[in-house]
């Protein structure tokens, strides 16, 4: 199987309200030889503010931002057809699966595009972040963690690739592309240092094998932060096959005549947490108990008193059903979010009939797809997202009360004062200014280009096509 690595850099780190600006894909074989390589830079939507914190970080100015070839639209159908040609393949990336997966997802969503491409069948996702604490944890005398000049660790990307006598400058972290050699050089090097633990680590890119682990009769090792404990399968979320609820074997489970509602409120407990929840589809580090126990920390009963606690929780009905209503209401009464952008996973799937039309939203021109967005789309969801498209790239075929609409939409989106959940100008403005007021003397530079992304930030309107 071969391996596609991937990293975005973005206008922010909120993927819900954040689009991609660069994307950088690298195919390589199973031995890690580049097949092909991509970069793709886009122009920021004009609905976009973006964190001026993750402009400075990425050093992505004003000028090249604008300058970019392509619109989101073009770059997320770039992005899909690159995911559907890799096919089978296994998809890596450093701190990929809790951000640049999540960017992914959200903007293909935005995009009228599938969402959970990355999880078709023929690929796996892995995350050479979580494979790094795995052998940390593991094989510490294997690779070399380093640490902060105030002597915290640190896994950045930079410094560990550093550290492990990978060459990669400061000055080029934030590319997207020297990032994603800095990935595989790194995930190389893992391979060759710590070859059972990737191994076992791999084993889990897909599903189906944590979930396989999970329900096996014997306790696992879970990665927590920097120690493992015992853990053992319960079932998986009722409705969610993806979330398995698991028992820390730690804890003597006292619990199991708990009524439902004191079993909700274990799974989400400050400290001592009896009952956890491991997403199956996230690259867990879930292991063997017997390879996982070096890393255990504090007291841990032994061996036969996990597999003693482990029959107990399995074998009590009582505590398994309750366990199953707990975990069917444990988002009962959370109301969905009002912004069609932050609906991704409150919304429910997109149904078939909406993705077709999607797709065929793409394959016409902006007269046809106006058309499909208003009388064909059922999603509110996707229905807003079209007339978004349709109002920024083509309001020409919109009716005049539907470009009035669409104005004061974006007049909202850039300026409300209103508590929202997106970055507003007034908000930009703000940072901008308390970023400045916390320079020193030897941030000139700094400060220049702050004010270059307030002039932007100030200057960015409606489009031109939008403006009469």
């Amino acid at each position: 199987m071969s391996f596609l690595f991937m990293d975005f850099e973005a206008s922010g780190l909120e993927p819900a309200w954040d689009v991609p600006l660069q994307a950088a894909y690298v195919e390589t074989d199973s031995d890690l030889r580049p097949v092909r390589e991509t970069v793709l830079r886009a122009r920021l939507p004009a609905y976009v503010v973006p964190s001026p914190d993750a402009l400075l970080v990425t050093g992505l100015d004003p000028d090249r931002i604008e300058a970019a070839p392509l619109s989101q639209l073009e770059l997320m159908r770039a992005v899909a057809g690159i995911l559907d040609a890799a096919s089978p393949a296994t998809i890596l990336g450093y701190s990929n699966l809790k951000y640049d997966e999540e960017l992914q997802r959200h903007s293909a969503f935005r995009t009228l595009l599938p969402p959970y491409a990355t999880s078709m069948p023929g690929l796996a996702r892995a995350d050479v972040l979580t494979m790094l604490r795995a052998v940390a944890m593991l094989a510490p005398d294997t690779i070399t963690i380093p640490v902060t000049p105030q002597g915290k660790p640190t896994m950045q990307l930079g410094p560990v690739c550093r550290a492990n006598g990978i060459a990669f400058d400061e000055a080029d972290a934030h590319d997207a592309l020297n990032d994603v050699h800095a990935t595989i050089a790194l995930f190389r090097l893992l391979r060759e240092r710590a070859p059972t633990i990737i191994a076992a680590m791999m084993a889990n890119a897909h599903k189906s094998g944590p979930a396989g682990l999970l329900a096996r009769p014997e306790p696992l090792g879970l990665g927590l932060f920097n120690r493992m404990i015992p853990i053992g399968g319960i079932m998986p979320t009722p409705g969610n096959a993806s979330s398995w609820a698991v028992a820390d074997l730690t804890v003597d489970p006292t619990y199991l005549d708990a009524p439902p509602e004191e079993l909700g409120e274990m799974l989400f407990a400050n400290g001592e947490r009896p009952i956890r929840l491991v997403k199956t589809n996230a690259q867990p580090i879930l292991l063997p108990w017997e390879m996982a126990a070096p890393a255990a920390r504090g007291e841990v009963p032994p061996d036969r008193e996990l597999q003693t606690r482990l029959a107990r929780i399995r074998g009590h009905a009582c505590f398994r059903d309750n366990l199953a209503i707990a975990l069917a209401g444990r988002f009962a009464g959370k109301e969905p979010s009002p912004w069609p952008d932050d609906s991704l996973y409150s919304g429910g799937f997109i149904g078939r009939d909406d993705a077709i039309t999607s797709r065929r939203w793409h394959e016409v021109e902006w007269d046809q797809r106006v058309r499909l967005g208003r009388e064909l789309l059922g999603d509110v969801r996707l229905k807003a997202f079209a007339n978004r498209w349709a109002w920024l790239e083509a309001p020409g075929e919109l009716s005049a009360a539907e470009r009035e609409k669409g104005a004061a939409w974006f007049d909202h989106r850039l300026d409300t004062r209103d508590d929202v959940p997106w970055l507003t100008r007034p908000a930009a403005r703000e940072r901008i200014a308390a970023l400045k007021a916390g320079a020193g003397p030897g941030d000139l530079a700094r400060v220049r280009q702050l004010d270059a992304i307030e002039r932007w930030i100030a200057g960015r309107g409606k489009p031109l096509s939008c403006a009469a």
